[in-house]
């Protein structure tokens, strides 16, 4: 059941733990029943009543809070709210869903994740929900899954398909169709999720491109699976994009294959294309950063902001006399603290050198337009990232 206040809507979940969204952001934060009803409490209130109150008259006047919260946690809450934006009025539907129609990011707030460009294509699914019936009906999925085996047989069957193709050898027209059609395929990855979230019944507020450690990338907010009840839904919107790239390599291979078999002679394009593509879905699967992968992890585990909370547990490790005393108030597990750990040390091991690639994939295209002073430039963005990694290690010593 969900209740709604005239900004956010607060849905009940498991665990006595509430999933409070903000109308307008779309934005969640998960939370127990006490951070709930004082979220609650700030905004049935004006901005003003909710500080300390002024005087004797100002006193009297603000409404007063009668939860069992401490002066200290209703402070840090109430900042924690603010910077979150939950304290901020909704627009209304209409008024909010224009204002993010279109959209460009100027502010960076997460170095690794730059969001620069969005569209709201919540309305445009909507229109085409009869058709996302259809291609996702269990019938249509078998289908897929038919057209998968067949494209595996061939492989099997014909191992010299694969022999002989030679990435290197190919010329600047050839690597600029395979990048279109790599591009191509990255917005259907996204629709596939977009699409899937639809499906079972949720809203895809934002689609667009971003820097994803510095590499030319596209998201789409699913945040909606939340809110879904059954962990098989939210696996699968998050399973659907890889789902999708492999559909598209067992189309190219049946195609290359089937046009063999004409007597035709196919382009190598189509096989050098399903690879590549089979080659960046095994990259999307990838759990240590937040890739599809991760989040599949997340869910599975039904540990929420598991990277998060990894990086603190680890941290509190590290710090030793601190750990037990904060392991046991996070009232987490023992299987659950087990799992923070092994995932918090493997995520920082692969980080950096996620982040290095990033870099030398920046320094790689830049040398071949602007050359020496290239490394100038990707030396600023070592700078910056090192201030964001400051930030980092500052956020691990506030409170979680």
């Amino acid at each position: 059941m969900s209740t709604a206040s005239l900004a956010f809507d607060i849905h009940e979940i498991e665990n006595n733990l509430f999933l409070v969204q903000h109308k307008s952001s779309r934005k969640f934060i998960r939370m127990g029943p006490r951070e709930t009803e004082y979220l609650q409490f700030l905004a049935a209130v004006p901005a003003a009543a909710a500080d300390p109150p002024q005087g004797e008259a100002a006193a009297q006047a603000a409404p007063a809070y009668a939860g069992s919260l401490t002066e200290e946690e209703r402070a840090y809450l109430a900042a924690k709210f603010g910077e979150w934006g939950f304290l901020d009025p909704a627009l209304p539907e209409e008024e909010a869903a224009g204002a993010r129609k279109w959209r460009f990011n100027w502010r960076i707030d997460d170095l690794t994740t730059i969001k620069f460009f969005s569209v709201d294509p919540d309305a445009w699914l909507d229109r085409r929900l009869p058709l996302i019936r259809l291609l996702l009906h269990p019938a249509a999925i078998a289908a897929y899954g038919l057209v998968m085996l067949g494209a595996f047989a061939l492989l099997l069957s014909q191992p010299q398909l694969t022999v002989g193709l030679d990435p290197y050898g190919l010329g600047w027209g050839q690597y600029a169709a395979i990048y279109a059609m790599i591009v191509l395929t990255t917005v259907i990855h996204e629709l596939g999720h977009g699409m899937t979230c639809k499906y079972y019944g949720g809203r895809v507020k934002q689609m667009g491109a971003m820097l994803f450690y510095f590499s030319p990338a596209m998201f789409c907010d699913v945040s909606d699976t939340y809110t879904f009840r059954r962990r098989r839904h939210k696996l699968a919107v998050l399973a659907a994009g890889v789902f999708s790239q492999w559909l598209l390599s067992s189309l190219a291979i049946l195609a290359y294959g089937a046009l063999q078999a004409a007597g035709a002679q196919p382009s190598e394009l189509l096989l050098y294309y399903a690879f590549a593509n089979l080659g960046m879905s095994v990259l999307n699967l990838l759990p240590l950063v937040k890739l599809d992968g991760y989040w599949m992890l997340s869910h599975g585990l039904g540990i929420a902001n598991l990277r998060a909370k990894a990086f603190r547990s680890l941290w509190s490790l590290l710090r030793l006399t601190k750990f037990r005393g904060e392991a046991a108030q996070s009232g987490a597990s023992r299987r659950e603290r087990a799992i923070l750990l092994a995932y918090g040390a493997a995520a920082t091991a692969f980080t950096p050198c996620f982040w290095l690639w990033g870099i030398l994939q920046v320094q790689q295209r830049l040398q071949a337009w602007i050359g020496a002073f290239s490394f100038l430039v990707t030396a600023c963005i070592a700078v910056v990232m090192l201030y964001h990694m400051g930030k980092f290690f500052r956020t691990m010593r506030q409170p979680a």
